[in-house]
Order: C-alpha cells, then sequence, then structure tokens
C-alpha cells in the first residue's frame, strides 16, 4: 500500500507543490496550464502557498513563474503569519528577495509571529551568521528596512545598537515573542554567544538578573555548550552573580559564598548542561543531590536529564556514579533521561547513543 505522502502527491495540489519544492519550473507550468484555478492551493498544515515552498527552497525560475502566474508576493501563511519573502531571507536567498521585492513584496514584514520582520528572519535563527544572510540584509537596508535590537545584535553591530538605545531606552527591555520565551535582548545576546553584545548592553544598562517568560536568567542561557567563555566573563564582569557562572570561571571561594543562598539555584543542572566535569564534581563533593528537580523552561527536570540532553557522557557517569536515578521522568514531556538523550536536541547530541546506552543500564559504564 502506498504510503501517505505518496497518495498526496498524486493529486492536483500535491503535485503542483512537488513540482515547487523541487525547482521543476517547466513541470508546474505544465500543470498550471491543466489546472489554473489552484494557482492559489495552499498547503496544510500551515497553508502555505506554491510560493512559500519555491522562495524558502530557492527556486527563483519557479518564483518568477508563480509571479507572472498572478500569485501575491505579500501572501501570508498561517502557521507564522509570513510572507514567502520572511522564508527566502531566512535561507539566505537574496536572488529571490530581489525579485519578490520587484514584484511588490514588503521587504520589511512587520506582524509575523515572531515579530523579527524579514531582516529578524534573515539574523535571528542559528546558521543565518554568512555572507548570504548579510547579502539580504544590505538588500533589505537598501530598499527600507532597519535594523531592531535583535538584528543588531546578532550581526554584532555595536554603533547600531547604542544607535537604537540611544533613539529609544526601552530597546533594552524590548522582549521577544512567546515562541522565544519572552526574552530579552541579553539573553539573546548569550544565546548568540556575542560576548561584546552582552558586555556593551550590560554596559547600556540592561538587567543582568532579569528573566525571560520563563523564568530564566542571562546564567541559564550561558550554560548551553555552544556559549563560550568569554560570554560567561563578560556576565559576570557586567554584575551577573551565580555559582555556576564563578564555577565556569574557576572561582570556587565566590561559588561557595553564592551557594549559601538563591545565586546556587540549579547549579548543578547548569553545569551538568553545560558538560563542565570540574564544577560537577566540585558541586558533587558539596553534597549537591544529583536527583533535584528544577525548572528548565517550564519542565521540572533533573541534572541527569539536561547532561543526557547535550549528550555529555562523562558528565552522565558522574551523576550515576553520585546516585542519580536515570528512571525519573521530567513534569512536561513525561520523558526520562534516555528519552531527553535521544529526543532533546534536533538534531541529538554527537554520542547520544552511548549515553542512552549508558541511562538504560542504569550504570557509570567503563
Amino acid at each position: 500500500m502506498a504510503d501517505r505522502d505518496t497518495v498526496e502527491r498524486r493529486t492536483p495540489d500535491g503535485q503542483l507543490f512537488d513540482a515547487a519544492a523541487r525547482g521543476d519550473a517547466e513541470r508546474l507550468a505544465a500543470l498550471l496550464d491543466l489546472y489554473p484555478d489552484r494557482v492559489q492551493a495552499r498547503k496544510p498544515p500551515h497553508e502555505w502557498t506554491l510560493l512559500h515552498v519555491a522562495a524558502h527552497a530557492g527556486h527563483l525560475s519557479v518564483v518568477e513563474l508563480l509571479l507572472d502566474r498572478g500569485l501575491d508576493p505579500n501572501v501570508r501563511e498561517s502557521g507564522d503569519d509570513t510572507y514567502p519573502m520572511h522564508w527566502a531571507a531566512a535561507a539566505g536567498h537574496v536572488d529571490v528577495v530581489r525579485r519578490l521585492a520587484e514584484a511588490g513584496g514588503d521587504v520589511v514584514g512587520r506582524g509575523d509571529d515572531h515579530e523579527l520582520e524579514v531582516i529578524g528572519w534573515a539574523t535571528c535563527w542559528d546558521g543565518c551568521d554568512d555572507e548570504a544572510h548579510h547579502a539580504v540584509v544590505r538588500f533589505v537596508l537598501a530598499h527600507g528596512a532597519r535594523h531592531h535590537v535583535f538584528s543588531a545584535i546578532a550581526m554584532n553591530l555595536a554603533d547600531e545598537v547604542r544607535r537604537i538605545v540611544r533613539a529609544d531606552p526601552a530597546a533594552l527591555s524590548r522582549r521577544m515573542s512567546r515562541n522565544e520565551d519572552h526574552r530579552l535582548p541579553l539573553h539573546f545576546a548569550v544565546r548568540m554567544n556575542r560576548p561584546e553584545m552582552v558586555a556593551l548592553l550590560l554596559d547600556l544598562g540592561a538587567d543582568p538578573e532579569a528573566r525571560d517568560g520563563a523564568g530564566m536568567s542571562a546564567a541559564a542561557y550561558a550554560a548551553s555548550p555552544e556559549v563560550g567563555r568569554p560570554v560567561v566573563e563578560a556576565l559576570v564582569s557586567g554584575g551577573a552573580s551565580h555559582a555556576f557562572l564563578a564555577l565556569v570561571l574557576g572561582d570556587e571561594a565566590t561559588a561557595a559564598r553564592l551557594m549559601d543562598g538563591s545565586r546556587g539555584d540549579g547549579a548543578l543542572h547548569l553545569a551538568a548542561k553545560r558538560g563542565d566535569e570540574r564544577a560537577v564534581r566540585w558541586l558533587l563533593r558539596r553534597r549537591a543531590d544529583p536527583n533535584a528537580r528544577w525548572s528548565h523552561w517550564g519542565a521540572e527536570v533533573t541534572p541527569l536529564h539536561l547532561a543526557a540532553q547535550q549528550g555529555h557522557r562523562n558528565v552522565v557517569r558522574l551523576l550515576l556514579d553520585a546516585g542519580a536515578d536515570p528512571g525519573v521522568r521530567d513534569s512536561l514531556h513525561d520523558g526520562d533521561a534516555a528519552g531527553w538523550a535521544e529526543h532533546g536536541r534536533n538534531p541529538p547530541a554527537a554520542g547520544w547513543r552511548d549515553v542512552v546506552r549508558m541511562l538504560r543500564e542504569g550504570t557509570a559504564g567503563a
């Protein structure tokens, strides 16, 4: 029996979207000649148009065909409430962005569900820091777009950040959308691993202890393994105070002092997520509970969940040796640590299969 995707591709709409995704303009033109009323077809679940599909894939010839057939360059889909241009920008397809603009496409793009506009879609996602995306930014700026604080941070533009904050000091407190947990600019700068931006925002008056919509501080964002030590140094120099940050910098005396108060909350969880074996050992020697639960973006988890999620095999071993229970399930997804190793990242962390094996055996292993 044919699978569902195969059956769907056999329908007129399925054939149209398949041709658009493949960049087969000749095939798409022939299909639209047969089914001219389907040029306005929508693809579930988010009501993408043929133009969204072609723009995201960077198929300029298909984009030109669809514009010639009357598709509106400013048509929106229902998932993120975006134009095709948002998706072309996110993928770094400047030729498609240019063609959509020539057809009347809005290079600003206010109103998307992430509240980032086209310039934010070209800068604020992982993988956008390359020449292709920078070319998109140059184009939209030349045609009426302007940086906001998040796009300027993403591009490490100190003068632009200063300009934005000088014109509107409230920009330091601007929050991202609910999709990004209402992050503040400082959270975003930490997540993007921009130490110069972290230092600048703190110098301009950003609150180092401010929380995002899930109650997470900048220190929690610094637990990501992708965030470098210079970011942690900038946070501490700017006034951020947490035992986890002190341990990352090797300041055990400060960490010991902070562990006696609220500034040590979640330290073992954060160190486990970062994969900092030295900090984990230090905390365990001080009798930190390897089975303690702590709220991590809405899920009550143990340190083992976070170490497993990031594929930190040696930290998983340390926690298991200290008595961590691999069977504990988180409060949001009902997943054990092995589940977090397998499904907690997309794609899973390197070495996740070894971590799952260790956890399923319930032993530190060799």
